[in-house]
């Protein structure tokens, strides 16, 4: 009965929420002159198109025209700002539910270098301050890389399997080692356009290989590549795993002038949030074992086939759910 109820609770949990759904919000504010400025924006194709948002630059501004490139997801609008001692900030106003999505602004003022700033999941009002911080390219695009591993849940998903199939620190260290350095070549690779991988093809092998872990844990085939040498499994599937990371980046796209500082801090973010997600395991297993030692056993055939069972049947709903984007 407490693993029917474990089981039940994880498929709960990743089930309920899309594997994908923390793309950010992309928005830039350039200052062409002393009172004009520029608003565009890119949003995720996530959202619905029915619940596209309307986005304005607020304060002491007048629209002056709404460009030829606003079309769907994509839009630019020029404005008139008269008044500089008043705080500009970007409003998103989205017709039917709030998707949560966390936002990126690029802030380009006239005579001063580009500069990053980030709102949370579910922010719809952006304020842009007079001055910021230097550092701020390298602090917003390891926040979003973190945001996104926390919120990928089929990358988290993947990783579990293979913890699970690992299950001693050693082989764990070796097998999170490999899918770490797998996809960093890989998300380095796409970035910065070496390969360009077709995201929606990409994404449903992404849900393939949790379906092969997740068939591995079910068979319960020790004698397997999988089972005996869970790095080469981590370390193959990494390198698919980082051309997903890298769609994020593509759809919200690098700055010209800072692309490898960038691309690094994401990546740092990327592994900040999956060493996270890792010690949070460690706990949850600790005070797991601690609670119900010797009536239930993490480790055993009975528990690990029926998780893959569940990994299985919600990887496999992700996987028809992208076929379904193929063009």
């Amino acid at each position: 009965m407490t693993r029917i109820f474990i089981a039940f609770l994880l498929f709960f949990q990743v089930g309920v929420a899309s594997s994908h759904d923390g793309r950010p919000v992309y928005l830039e504010v350039n200052q062409l002159s002393d009172t004009e400025y520029e608003l565009a924006w890119r949003i995720p194709s996530t959202v619905e198109p029915l619940n596209l948002p309307a986005i304005y630059l607020e304060g002491p501004c007048d629209e002056k025209k709404e460009l030829s490139v606003t079309t769907g997801f994509l839009g630019k609008r020029s404005y008139a700002c008269l008044d500089r001692e008043v705080s500009l900030q970007i409003g998103l106003y989205f017709p039917r539910t709030n998707p949560s999505l966390s936002s990126i602004v690029r802030v380009e003022r006239s005579g001063f270098p580009s500069r990053f700033l980030h709102a949370g999941p579910g922010v719809t009002l952006i304020k842009i301050p007079r001055s910021i911080n230097d550092n701020s390219l390298f602090s917003e695009y390891a926040k979003l890389g973190v945001e996104h591993i926390l919120g990928g849940y089929d990358h988290l998903l993947f990783l579990l399997c293979v913890i699970w199939l690992a299950f001693t620190f050693k082989r764990i260290l070796l097998a999170v080692t490999g899918f770490t350095i797998a996809h960093s070549i890989t998300l380095g690779l796409a970035a910065l356009g070496v390969v360009t991988p077709a995201i929606a093809p990409t994404e449903a092998l992404i849900a393939l290989s949790i379906i092969f872990v997740a068939a591995e844990l079910a068979r319960q085939n020790r004698a397997s590549l999988s089972w005996r040498y869970p790095v080469a499994v981590s370390s193959g599937f990494g390198l698919l795993h980082g051309f997903g990371f890298a769609s994020v980046l593509k759809e919200i796209g690098l700055p010209m002038n800072d692309t490898l500082m960038a691309l690094f801090a994401f990546n740092v973010g990327v592994e900040a949030g999956q060493l996270l997600f890792i010690v949070a395991l460690i706990v949850l297993v600790w005070i797991l074992q601690k609670t119900i030692a010797g009536k239930f056993d993490l480790s055993g055939p009975a528990t690990q086939r029926l998780s893959g069972y569940v990994v299985g049947v919600l990887a496999t709903f992700w996987f028809f759910e992208r076929l379904a984007t193929f063009n």
